[in-house]
């Protein structure tokens, strides 16, 4: 091998190192591998929001014709995204209807699940907000964490920058309403903190909105270098995070990692 082969081969070897220090960084902490992570809509059970009653449209628009009409309180499932509409099973009926209208329900935690803590949160979407709060979601899921591993915000998700594909949106700073990159990644750390109450798990690090949250009355604020949000796991077993997002909703599931 020649010396410039040589050089060339040591620099891809010392890049592919450098991408594997970053993703296991901390001790007993492992990002799965893309093909390892399974994320879907299919079967999750919702209702109705912000209406009385729904109407179910053939096609993902509103000129398509309405096939049937979802009342308050009754149960459909969502099958999948299809930009600003919900494909969704009503019944025996296959149709679609719109974001702003859907309710997703938390699935149960049962003795046999591998789930052992979940939480869905709405809030209010916007392009850049929706744009941020993806990215986060996509930062944190597939995280594996051993026995008394650390989870650290600030280490995984990291700071919020324009290079990282982060867009201005709103953000509270001392107690104002202001702008920022990565405005709205808090609906993702106050998904996962809401999550965690279902375990047997207490945050070693948590901030609170100055102004509280009109999403949820237990929030987890985070704000590069000063706030951040951190936990063990103090189970005997691994667990892995699972988090997404769709217009106006976050949902983080927490699972005993086989």
């Amino acid at each position: 091998m020649t010396f410039f082969k040589k050089r060339n081969f040591l620099i891809i070897l010392l890049t592919c190192l450098v991408f594997q220090m970053q993703v296991y960084a901390q001790e007993g902490v492992v990002k799965l591998a893309q093909d390892e992570i399974t994320i879907s809509l299919e079967d999750m059970q919702a209702t109705i929001r912000n209406c009385n009653n729904l109407n179910v449209h053939s096609k993902p628009n509103y000129a398509s014709k309405i096939i049937a009409n979802i009342q308050v309180g009754e149960l459909f499932t969502v099958h999948e995204q299809v930009g600003k509409w919900f494909n969704i099973t009503y019944q025996d009926v296959s149709g679609f209807v719109f974001w702003n209208y859907v309710s997703f329900i938390e699935e149960d935690i049962t003795e046999n699940s591998n789930l052992i803590g979940n939480s869905i949160i709405h809030y209010t979407s916007s392009d850049n907000r929706d744009n941020n709060i993806n990215i986060a979601c996509k930062a944190i899921n597939g995280i594996v964490l051993e026995p008394n591993a650390e989870f650290r915000w600030s280490d995984i998700v990291g700071q919020t920058t324009a290079k990282k594909g982060y867009l201005k949106a709103p953000i509270i700073v001392n107690r104002k309403v202001s702008t920022g990159f990565g405005g709205g990644v808090c609906q993702v750390s106050t998904t996962l903190y809401n999550a965690l109450l279902d375990t047997n798990i207490t945050p070693s690090e948590i901030h609170h909105h100055s102004i509280g949250s009109s999403y949820s009355k237990n929030d987890a604020t985070v704000a590069y270098g000063s706030k951040d949000f951190a936990f063990y796991n103090t189970y005997d077993f691994p667990i892995e995070i699972e988090a997404y997002s769709y217009k106006s909703v976050v949902c983080v599931n927490i699972y005993k990692f086989d």
